[in-house]
C-alpha cells in the first residue's frame, strides 16, 4: 500500500547513480500488466487523464471543443459525456489490474419506481424507455462466476520481466540479465545501486504521461526530470499510411468534403468549413484506443516510447490476450461510419441487451440485420434517436 493507502505494484530498478538514470528494471507480472494496459486507454480518457494538458499533439485542443460544444450541437445529451469520459472495451480486463489507471466505470441507473424495463447505462444523461434519466448508482464490477478469475491480467502467468528504461519489456532470463549486466558494467560499476519502488496510480499514470512524451521514462519518473512543453512532437505519417488505408477502405465510408481557407502564400491553414461528418470522424478519434493508433502508426508520438511497449506484447503477453492490446476494439455502441482507422467495435457485455434501435442500425455491432446503417453519435443538424448512449438491460 502507499502512504495515501492505495493499492501499488513493485518495480525493482538498476540506477546508475553518477549519470543519473535508470538503466533497466526487473518487476513481476502486477508492474507489467499495468504497462500493458496503456495500450488500451481511449484517448479522449488519456486527456482526461492530464487534466488537457496531455500535450500530445492538438488532442487537448479537440476535447476542449467537445467541452464548449452546447447540448443543442449533439443527438443527445449522453452522446457529449460519451466523448468527454469515453469507455474502455477491455474494461473487464483493466478491473483486474492491482493498480487501476483512469476513471472507474460508474452505473446509471433508471430511478422511476413505476418503470418496468429494469434498464441501466454505462454513460450519465441517458434516457430510459420510460423517459426517465438514468441516475448514478454505483461502479461497475465484473463478477462473473464463470470466468475464472486469475492473478495475471496480460502477462505470462508466473514470469518476472525485464524493462528498460524505453519500455521494451521481455521475459526475465539468464542470459538477458546477463547482457544487460555486460552492457551496464554490473557488477564492477560500483555506481549503480537496487531501488524498489512501489508505485501507486498517480505514478503509473505519471509514467504514462512520460511514456507518451519522453524516451526515458523510468529515468523520469525516478529522478523526477521536468516533461518539456509540447513534447510529442509528432512529425510525418508513414509514406504508405494512405496507400493501405486506401486498399482496406471500409464499404460503409463515403468520402468527406471540407473547404480549407489558407493564406495567400500557401504557408498555412486557416480554417476549413466541414459538415457533419467530418466533426463525427474527428471527435470520434476520442474513443478510439490507444493501441489502435500504435497499430495504424507505428510511432506514436515520435518522442515518446509506447511504439516499444506495444512490440514488446508478442512474447511478454498471453496469447489470448496479444490482440486485446494489438487491436483493441472500441466500447460497445461506440461504432462510427466515418471512422477513418476502421476500428472494431466490441460485443455487449454478457447478460446485456443495448437498446434495439441502436443496436440494429449500427453495422459494427456483432448483429447485422440486412444493410441498415448506423447513426453517428457527434453533431448532426437534426434531432435522431441517439446511436451510442444506449440504455442497456440490467443482468437479473
Amino acid at each position: 500500500m502507499s502512504s495515501d493507502g492505495g493499492p501499488t505494484v513493485a518495480v525493482k530498478l538498476f540506477v546508475d547513480k553518477e549519470k543519473r538514470r535508470v538503466l533497466f528494471a526487473e518487476s513481476d507480472k502486477e508492474f507489467v500488466d499495468v504497462l500493458f494496459s496503456f495500450l488500451t486507454l481511449p484517448l479522449g480518457r488519456i486527456v482526461r487523464l492530464f487534466d488537457k494538458q496531455s500535450q500530445v499533439g492538438c488532442l487537448d485542443e479537440l476535447y476542449k471543443s467537445v467541452e464548449s460544444l452546447g447540448q443543442c450541437h449533439f443527438q443527445a445529451k449522453a452522446c457529449k459525456a460519451m466523448l468527454l469520459a469515453p469507455l474502455n472495451a477491455a474494461a473487464a480486463h483493466c478491473h483486474r489490474l492491482q493498480v487501476k489507471i483512469g476513471d472507474s466505470n460508474p452505473v446509471y441507473h433508471c430511478t422511476n419506481p413505476f418503470c418496468s424495463y429494469t434498464l441501466f447505462s454505462s454513460v450519465p444523461d441517458a434516457v430510459c424507455s420510460c423517459g426517465n434519466v438514468v441516475q448514478y448508482i454505483e461502479e461497475w464490477t465484473t463478477q462473473n462466476p464463470r470466468v475464472a478469475v486469475e492473478d495475471v491480467v496480460f502477462g505470462i502467468s508466473g514470469s518476472k520481466f525485464i524493462i528498460t528504461d524505453d519500455l521494451q519489456v521481455s521475459l526475465a532470463s539468464t542470459k538477458a540479465m546477463f547482457s544487460l549486466m555486460e552492457q551496464f558494467g554490473i557488477p564492477g560499476n560500483g555506481n549503480i545501486e537496487e531501488k524498489v519502488l512501489q508505485l501507486n496510480s498517480s505514478k503509473m499514470t505519471s509514467l504514462l504521461r512520460r511514456a507518451l512524451l519522453t524516451k526515458q521514462p523510468l529515468t523520469g519518473l525516478f529522478f523526477n526530470v521536468p516533461i518539456e512543453p509540447n513534447g510529442a512532437y509528432l512529425g510525418k505519417l508513414p509514406e504508405n499510411l494512405l496507400a493501405k488505408q486506401a486498399a482496406e477502405a471500409d464499404p460503409n465510408f463515403k468520402a468527406i468534403k471540407v473547404r480549407l481557407v489558407q493564406a495567400k502564400d500557401d504557408s498555412s491553414v486557416l480554417y476549413a468549413e466541414v459538415g457533419q461528418d467530418f466533426v463525427d470522424l474527428v471527435f470520434g478519434l476520442l474513443s478510439i484506443p490507444l493501441g489502435t493508433i500504435m497499430k495504424t502508426f507505428s510511432q506514436f508520438p515520435r518522442n515518446g516510447c509506447m511504439d516499444n511497449l506495444s512490440k514488446s506484447v508478442t512474447g511478454s503477453v498471453k496469447q489470448e490476450c496479444q490482440s486485446v492490446l494489438l487491436s483493441p476494439e472500441a466500447a460497445p455502441f461506440y461504432g462510427c461510419n466515418n471512422s477513418v482507422l476502421q476500428v472494431e467495435e466490441s460485443g455487449r457485455r454478457e447478460g446485456l441487451v443495448g437498446c434495439r434501435y441502436c443496436y440494429e442500425m449500427n453495422p459494427r455491432s456483432h448483429k447485422l440485420h440486412g444493410d441498415q446503417r448506423s447513426q453517428d453519435y457527434a453533431v448532426i443538424p437534426d434531432q435522431h434517436h441517439l446511436a451510442a448512449a444506449c440504455i442497456q438491460y440490467s443482468e437479473e
